[in-house]
């Protein structure tokens, strides 16, 4: 082979080599540019702030101290004697509420949940947040039966409470009026007057105004 022709074939090898360690010079630099960024998001996601935790739920808190059935105008109702632990941002009020969600339940003798049961809350004075007080809660329904006995539930402790019987009406017995005697006149001498129901023949005093039997 003429050596011009050799030239020409080794100066091709040579451009083509130097095609390749080019190309691989700039895939590998396209790589760890990519791996850089990769890096740097995966690092920025780690020292991203995490979320504040949410507050905890504003509840009331009730403590159990005694339960009792009893009327309310004319309803049957059930009374329960409770603490109460304020963990909401607003004051409670004192006096009677109807709006305070509370996690009682009644349950009547059949086992079957009481509907409709209204709840008022009574506290003697304001609590004020994180404070603690002392109150009643009152339920009454419909379907809280007169002389029945329900169970309120509350978590796990539950309490049977009797709702009293409707008290028997009291009648006014007129007075006893003693039979009359016999006699025409009041016990006498001779015993006039101390046999009632006699009918025989009678023998008066002197006077006439006593008798006895004859």
């Amino acid at each position: 082979m003429p050596f011009s022709a050799l030239q020409l074939a080794s100066d091709r090898d040579l451009l083509i080599a130097a095609f390749l360690v080019s190309f691989l010079v700039l895939f590998v630099g396209c790589m760890v540019r990519a791996g850089d960024r990769s890096s740097s998001s995966d690092a920025g996601a780690l020292v991203t702030p995490s979320e504040e935790p949410s507050p905890p739920a504003e509840t009331v808190d009730y403590t159990v101290t005694s339960v009792k059935g009893r009327k309310l105008d004319g309803d049957n109702c059930v009374a329960a004697r409770v603490k109460v632990s304020n963990h909401r941002r607003t004051t409670l009020s004192s006096g009677v509420d109807t709006g305070i969600p509370a996690p009682f339940k009644l349950v009547n003798g059949r086992g079957e949940k009481v509907r409709s049961a209204t709840m008022y809350l009574t506290l003697a004075r304001d609590i004020r947040p994180g404070q603690k007080g002392r109150g009643s809660i009152t339920f009454c329904a419909a379907g809280i039966a007169a002389g029945s006995t329900v169970t309120l539930h509350l978590g796990r402790r539950k309490w049977k409470v009797a709702v009293p019987k409707p008290r028997p009406k009291h009648t006014v017995k007129a007075p006893r009026v003693p039979p009359r005697s016999g006699g025409d006149g009041g016990s006498g001498g001779g015993g006039g007057g101390g046999h009632p129901g006699y009918t025989g023949p009678r023998c008066y005093a002197p006077g006439g105004r006593t008798w006895h039997p004859c």
